[in-house]
Protein backbone atom coordinates (compact mmCIF):
# COMPACT_ATOMS: atom_id res chain seq x y z
CA UNK A 1 0.00 0.00 0.00
CA UNK A 2 2.72 2.23 1.15
CA UNK A 3 4.44 1.70 -2.51
CA UNK A 4 1.69 2.35 -4.61
CA UNK A 5 1.41 5.44 -2.61
CA UNK A 6 4.90 6.34 -3.35
CA UNK A 7 4.59 5.17 -7.04
CA UNK A 8 0.88 7.30 -7.18
CA UNK A 9 2.91 10.14 -5.65
CA UNK A 10 6.06 9.90 -7.89
CA UNK A 11 3.91 10.02 -10.87
CA UNK A 12 2.10 13.15 -9.90
CA UNK A 13 5.17 15.02 -9.04
CA UNK A 14 6.63 14.01 -12.82
CA UNK A 15 3.39 15.46 -14.20
CA UNK A 16 3.43 18.56 -12.23
CA UNK A 17 7.12 19.12 -13.28
CA UNK A 18 6.20 18.34 -16.88
CA UNK A 19 3.43 21.04 -17.03
CA UNK A 20 5.70 23.30 -15.19
CA UNK A 21 8.57 22.92 -17.41
CA UNK A 22 6.50 23.08 -20.77
CA UNK A 23 5.04 25.71 -19.26
CA UNK A 24 8.14 27.89 -19.01
CA UNK A 25 9.14 26.39 -22.43
CA UNK A 26 5.90 28.27 -24.05
CA UNK A 27 6.68 31.39 -22.12
CA UNK A 28 9.74 31.65 -23.30
CA UNK A 29 8.61 30.91 -26.79
CA UNK A 30 6.33 34.04 -26.87
CA UNK A 31 8.56 35.68 -25.25
CA UNK A 32 10.76 35.20 -28.07
CA UNK A 33 8.20 35.84 -31.01
CA UNK A 34 7.33 39.28 -29.02
CA UNK A 35 10.91 40.44 -29.18
CA UNK A 36 10.90 39.23 -32.80
CA UNK A 37 7.55 41.30 -33.43
CA UNK A 38 8.80 44.20 -31.93
CA UNK A 39 12.07 44.20 -33.40
CA UNK A 40 10.42 43.93 -36.86
CA UNK A 41 7.70 46.73 -35.90
CA UNK A 42 10.95 49.03 -35.43
CA UNK A 43 12.54 48.35 -38.65
CA UNK A 44 8.73 48.94 -39.79
CA UNK A 45 9.29 52.39 -38.70
CA UNK A 46 12.23 53.07 -39.31
CA UNK A 47 11.51 52.05 -42.79
CA UNK A 48 8.15 54.36 -42.72
CA UNK A 49 10.25 57.30 -41.58
CA UNK A 50 12.69 56.57 -44.14
CA UNK A 51 10.47 56.34 -46.99
CA UNK A 52 9.02 59.72 -46.18
CA UNK A 53 12.11 61.22 -45.80
CA UNK A 54 12.93 60.55 -49.13
CA UNK A 55 9.45 61.11 -50.46
CA UNK A 56 9.72 64.84 -49.30
CA UNK A 57 12.98 64.99 -51.02
CA UNK A 58 11.94 63.74 -54.24
CA UNK A 59 8.33 64.08 -55.63
CA UNK A 60 6.71 61.04 -57.18
CA UNK A 61 8.95 58.25 -55.00
CA UNK A 62 6.75 55.49 -56.17
CA UNK A 63 8.74 52.83 -54.26
CA UNK A 64 8.19 54.58 -51.00
CA UNK A 65 4.31 55.44 -51.62
CA UNK A 66 3.40 51.85 -52.51
CA UNK A 67 4.97 50.91 -49.59
CA UNK A 68 3.84 53.31 -47.52
CA UNK A 69 0.12 52.68 -49.03
CA UNK A 70 0.74 48.99 -48.52
CA UNK A 71 0.94 49.66 -44.64
CA UNK A 72 -1.48 52.28 -44.05
CA UNK A 73 -4.05 50.09 -45.81
CA UNK A 74 -3.28 47.02 -43.64
CA UNK A 75 -3.39 49.32 -40.29
CA UNK A 76 -6.28 51.01 -41.55
CA UNK A 77 -8.12 47.54 -42.45
CA UNK A 78 -7.50 45.82 -38.99
CA UNK A 79 -6.99 48.83 -36.61
CA UNK A 80 -9.29 47.79 -33.22
CA UNK A 81 -9.33 44.21 -34.44
CA UNK A 82 -7.05 41.50 -32.41
CA UNK A 83 -5.53 40.77 -36.32
CA UNK A 84 -3.83 44.17 -36.56
CA UNK A 85 -0.60 43.23 -35.29
CA UNK A 86 -0.26 39.86 -37.13
CA UNK A 87 -1.55 41.66 -40.33
CA UNK A 88 1.21 44.57 -40.25
CA UNK A 89 3.72 42.11 -39.41
CA UNK A 90 2.86 40.14 -42.22
CA UNK A 91 2.79 43.20 -44.46
CA UNK A 92 5.89 44.18 -43.26
CA UNK A 93 7.79 41.07 -43.76
CA UNK A 94 6.47 41.16 -47.54
CA UNK A 95 8.03 44.57 -47.99
CA UNK A 96 11.29 43.46 -46.31
CA UNK A 97 11.49 39.86 -48.31
CA UNK A 98 10.82 42.48 -51.64
CA UNK A 99 13.49 44.18 -50.79
CA UNK A 100 15.71 41.44 -50.33
CA UNK A 101 14.97 39.52 -53.39
CA UNK A 102 12.65 41.20 -56.02
CA UNK A 103 15.13 43.15 -58.50
CA UNK A 104 12.58 45.19 -60.02
CA UNK A 105 11.89 46.56 -56.31
CA UNK A 106 15.58 47.32 -55.59
CA UNK A 107 16.27 48.80 -59.15
CA UNK A 108 13.32 51.24 -59.01
CA UNK A 109 14.55 52.48 -56.00
CA UNK A 110 18.29 52.60 -57.36
CA UNK A 111 16.23 54.90 -59.93
CA UNK A 112 14.70 56.79 -57.64
CA UNK A 113 17.82 57.57 -55.98
CA UNK A 114 19.53 58.29 -59.35
CA UNK A 115 16.70 60.86 -60.23
CA UNK A 116 16.32 62.60 -56.96
CA UNK A 117 20.41 62.90 -56.49
CA UNK A 118 21.83 63.59 -59.07
CA UNK A 119 22.99 59.94 -60.39
CA UNK A 120 24.46 59.18 -57.64
CA UNK A 121 24.50 55.57 -57.84
CA UNK A 122 25.04 55.26 -61.58
CA UNK A 123 28.57 58.04 -60.45
CA UNK A 124 29.02 55.13 -57.79
CA UNK A 125 29.09 52.18 -60.15
CA UNK A 126 31.21 54.17 -62.36
CA UNK A 127 33.49 55.28 -59.86
CA UNK A 128 34.18 51.30 -57.80
CA UNK A 129 32.74 49.09 -61.28
CA UNK A 130 34.51 45.90 -59.35
CA UNK A 131 32.70 46.18 -55.91
CA UNK A 132 30.44 42.80 -54.93
CA UNK A 133 26.34 43.58 -55.36
CA UNK A 134 26.20 43.61 -52.03
CA UNK A 135 28.46 46.69 -51.46
CA UNK A 136 26.18 48.56 -54.01
CA UNK A 137 23.35 47.62 -51.94
CA UNK A 138 24.96 49.11 -48.96
CA UNK A 139 25.75 51.66 -50.06
CA UNK A 140 22.34 52.66 -51.66
CA UNK A 141 20.38 51.84 -48.57
CA UNK A 142 22.23 53.90 -46.78
CA UNK A 143 22.13 57.01 -48.86
CA UNK A 144 18.63 55.97 -49.01
CA UNK A 145 18.53 56.37 -45.39
CA UNK A 146 17.54 53.18 -43.91
CA UNK A 147 19.06 52.89 -40.69
CA UNK A 148 21.92 50.54 -39.79
CA UNK A 149 19.21 48.00 -38.13
CA UNK A 150 17.30 47.98 -41.33
CA UNK A 151 20.26 47.45 -43.76
CA UNK A 152 21.18 44.27 -41.42
CA UNK A 153 17.99 43.24 -41.78
CA UNK A 154 17.47 43.78 -45.42
CA UNK A 155 20.82 42.12 -46.05
CA UNK A 156 20.46 39.46 -43.47
CA UNK A 157 23.65 40.10 -41.55
CA UNK A 158 24.75 41.24 -38.50
CA UNK A 159 24.73 44.75 -37.57
CA UNK A 160 28.99 44.70 -37.13
CA UNK A 161 29.13 42.91 -40.71
CA UNK A 162 27.62 46.07 -41.95
CA UNK A 163 29.12 48.55 -39.90
CA UNK A 164 32.76 47.18 -41.21
CA UNK A 165 31.45 46.92 -44.77
CA UNK A 166 30.18 51.02 -44.93
CA UNK A 167 34.11 51.35 -42.78
CA UNK A 168 35.62 50.22 -46.04
CA UNK A 169 33.54 51.82 -48.57
CA UNK A 170 34.01 54.95 -46.54
CA UNK A 171 37.65 54.27 -46.92
CA UNK A 172 37.93 53.72 -50.20
CA UNK A 173 36.22 56.42 -51.18
CA UNK A 174 38.48 58.45 -49.39
CA UNK A 175 41.41 57.61 -51.26
CA UNK A 176 40.01 57.19 -54.02
CA UNK A 177 41.32 59.27 -56.95
CA UNK A 178 38.03 59.91 -58.57
CA UNK A 179 36.48 63.69 -58.63
CA UNK A 180 33.53 62.13 -57.84
CA UNK A 181 35.05 61.05 -54.29
CA UNK A 182 33.62 64.28 -52.62
CA UNK A 183 29.44 64.21 -53.68
CA UNK A 184 30.19 60.10 -53.47
CA UNK A 185 30.81 60.74 -49.65
CA UNK A 186 28.94 63.49 -48.74
CA UNK A 187 25.95 61.39 -50.18
CA UNK A 188 26.92 59.16 -47.08
CA UNK A 189 26.32 61.80 -44.58
CA UNK A 190 23.44 62.85 -44.76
Amino acid sequence: MGALALLITAILATLVLYFWARKAQLEKQLLQEREENDRIMSIAEDLKARLSALKDRQKGADIGLDMLDRLFEQYYVYEGTDNLQPKVLKEVRSLVDGLRSDTRLRQNLEKSLNDSRDQVMKRFRAAFPTLKEEDYLIYMFTVAGFSSTTISTLLEKDKPYVYNRLYRLRERLKSSENPDKDFLLAQLER
